[in-house]
């Protein structure tokens, strides 16, 4: 006897076709995150402007809503220039030249005008460079100081000492220097030295047009390697 056990295999029937093309079902998974992507970029265009715009208002009127406690405004005063009585300066500078077109300069660590009407300057230690009639160069330098602009004055006090470029070297405690005729003096007793030896007087003053310093009054000179001369 044949047993025979006869399997039918049967082909899986094609899919139909309309016009040539297969048609697929939309994924409906899909479409929805797509609609949910597109109304939260809708949203934020929205809401980000809106959000700037409240911010920059808050920005705006914080002052106002909490003032500062501890802080301090800044104002102008309403001075009238009468009210400023004494302009006063740091680090003054003035230059000029004397009646030959010799140039001279006077500073000082502070400059006060005492009277803008008169040019009048106040002086804290004030310094003056000058050159003398002959070309000679002076400096001389004091605690304090008067320089009138108009008369080209310096009036000094306090500590004065007086270098001349000849190698002499006076000290006072008062003295004038004309500035306009480039030259100075003093009434109060005076010490200092010269080529020749150390110099003691009452006053001294530059002579011939300012090549040399002539101690006055009762005076006195120690010559180098000799004993004092009156």
């Amino acid at each position: 006897m044949d047993l025979r056990a006869d399997t039918e295999l049967r082909p899986t029937p094609a899919p139909k076709r309309g016009g040539g093309l297969l048609r697929r079902k939309a994924h409906p998974v899909r479409s929805t995150a797509s609609h949910r992507h597109s109304r939260r970029v809708a949203m934020l265009r929205v809401v980000l402007p809106a959000s700037a715009l409240v911010l920059l208002v808050v920005l705006v009127i914080w002052p106002s809503l909490k003032p500062m406690e501890k802080g301090f405004q800044l104002g102008f005063a309403d001075l009238a220039p009468t009210s400023v009585e004494n302009l006063s300066m740091v680090n003054a500078h003035f230059h000029g030249v004397d009646k030959r077109n010799n140039p001279f300069a006077v500073t000082a660590d502070r400059g006060t005008e005492e009277d803008p009407k008169n040019g009048v300057v106040v002086l804290d230690n004030p310094k003056a460079d000058f050159v003398t009639q002959s070309g000679a160069g002076v400096y001389i330098e004091a605690k304090l100081g008067t320089y009138y602009q108009q008369e080209q004055w310096l009036d000094l006090e306090g500590d004065v000492n007086l270098y001349h470029d000849q190698g002499y070297e006076m000290h006072t405690q008062r003295a004038r220097v004309n500035l306009k005729n480039s030259s100075a003096e003093g009434h109060d007793p005076v010490t200092g030295k010269g080529p020749q030896g150390r110099l003691d007087g009452q006053g001294f003053r530059l002579s011939d047009e300012g090549r040399k310093i002539v101690v006055t009054g009762q005076s006195g000179m120690t010559l180098k390697g000799a004993g004092k001369k009156k």
